[in-house]
């Protein structure tokens, strides 16, 4: 008897309450998600279902078609390309990859577009560019100051998925950058673009569409202000990749990582700095960043970090002064603010740093992010330069991980960020190998 109701309820209406965080339907909304427990994430949304082609009559299938190991092995051979961006293909790791699906995040003006437009314009393939939110002249303005005669990219003015299906089949093994997923439909699905269903929808047929026509897409993904990716969780699923483009709008340096990919690694770094022409690759990072450091300066410290396999030079400063306030502060920029405050912690208890009454601001100088542990015994000691305001030595770096017992602990690439240390010529090097406890570093 409940099979028939839950059967007949479906049957009757076509209305649907979709989650945007996990990805499940209802048919009913309440205010807490029964699968991920997440609260005010079901949207009501029109269920799409295809057309059938026969009528009532129910249709004859044929049989996919088999491959052998060794024949799947020899078509993948030819399987990737390179994007001719270097700092592009460290991050996807073999390069771009025929029948695979990219999705690109990141902030509103961040550089999404203009990444998409010089990736395009260096592309050996033929490149159609959808432009479902801009007009082709917005973007032919932007391909035109990059480079002054592109002669591979197509451009399109639809909005509609079927449209944009239609022309992949009629152009295989090519480039097709869809700009974006939040600004398509549906036609069969009647909510407005950028709902949830109408994101999963357009997702399935540009996906289903490009596997079958042998063709590289990447789709453009806007953020919410929390920094997630709109709409359901589950379009981060069914794509085969997705990249995020990261950076503070005040400064010029992009960061472009890789939240997942099937075929390479996540933990690889693309970095970029904004320029009038584009977006120009970075190949000296460590020089970028430092190019405007004050030297012997108190609560400024050199430090060694991991961007997947590449060592970075960063500088973090550090200003810690009287607060005026019951509860001081303590603000982060570039690091967690959580982290801080158990940095924070752990020199009030081991060294009885005079801060619990002090204001401390710790910055990552450039506008980088890090979330690399390493970068613990540089924060560390740039608080207590600026407490002591003495500096530290001259040509010293740092780096190591910070454990609650006050001991300095082995990050990953322990021994290349040390041969990274000395390359530089860095004279004092602070790190797990030459000290062992947070008391033991003198300066």
């Amino acid at each position: 008897m409940g099979f028939y109701l839950y059967t007949h309820l479906m049957t009757k209406s076509n209305t649907i309450f979709f989650c945007s965080s996990c990805g499940n339907e209802f048919t009913k909304w309440s205010g807490q998600c029964p699968a991920c427990k997440e609260w005010n994430t079901l949207t009501e949304a029109t269920s799409f279902t295809k057309p059938s082609k026969s009528g009532n009559k129910s249709s004859i299938r044929k049989p996919p078609q088999t491959q052998t190991i060794s024949s799947a092995l020899s078509d993948q051979k030819n399987h990737t390309f390179s994007s001719n961006i270097s700092e592009v293909d460290r991050v996807l790791g073999p390069g771009l990859t025929r029948g695979g699906v990219y999705l690109l995040a990141g902030q509103p003006g961040i550089g999404k577009s203009t990444l998409l437009t010089q990736l395009a314009i260096k592309s050996n393939k033929k490149v159609f560019y959808i432009c479902s939110e801009e007009s082709p002249a917005q973007v032919a303005t932007r391909v035109k100051r990059i480079d002054s005669k592109p002669n591979n990219i197509q451009l399109t003015s639809t909005s509609v998925v079927e449209s944009i299906c239609e022309l992949m089949s009629q152009n295989q093994d090519t480039i097709f950058i869809i700009d974006s997923i939040q600004s398509v439909s549906v036609d069969q699905n009647a909510t407005s673009a950028g709902s949830p269903s109408q994101i999963r929808d357009s997702a399935n047929l540009l996906i289903q569409s490009a596997k079958e026509n042998n063709i590289t897409a990447i789709i453009v993904g806007h953020v919410t202000k929390e920094g997630s990716i709109a709409g359901p969780k589950m379009l981060e699923h069914m794509v085969d990749v997705v990249l995020e483009l990261s950076g503070d709008r005040q400064h010029l340096l992009r960061v472009l990582r890789s939240v997942k990919n099937r075929f390479g690694p996540t933990d690889e770094s693309g970095l970029f700095q904004m320029e009038g022409s584009g977006l120009g690759e970075v190949k000296d990072p460590s020089k970028f960043l430092l190019e405007d450091r004050v030297e012997a300066a108190p609560g400024s410290c050199l430090t060694l970090t991991m961007q997947g396999t590449r060592p970075l030079t960063i500088e973090i400063q550090a200003l810690v002064v009287h607060s005026p306030l019951p509860i001081p502060r303590r603000i982060a920029k570039g690091i967690s603010t959580n982290r801080l405050q158990l940095i924070c912690a752990i020199l009030t208890k081991h060294l009885n740093l005079p801060i619990d009454t002090k204001d401390v601001f710790v910055n990552v100088t450039g506008g980088l992010e890090i979330k690399d542990p390493a970068a613990d015994l540089g924060v560390a000691l740039a608080i207590i330069s600026s407490t002591k305001d003495k500096p530290l030595p001259n040509q010293s770096i740092c780096f190591g991980e910070l454990g609650l017992l006050g001991e300095i602990r082995k990050v990953n690439y322990t021994d290349k960020l040390q041969k990274e240390a000395k390359t530089l010529g860095s004279t004092t090097i602070f790190s797990p190998l030459t000290h062992k406890n947070l008391k033991n570093i003198k300066f």
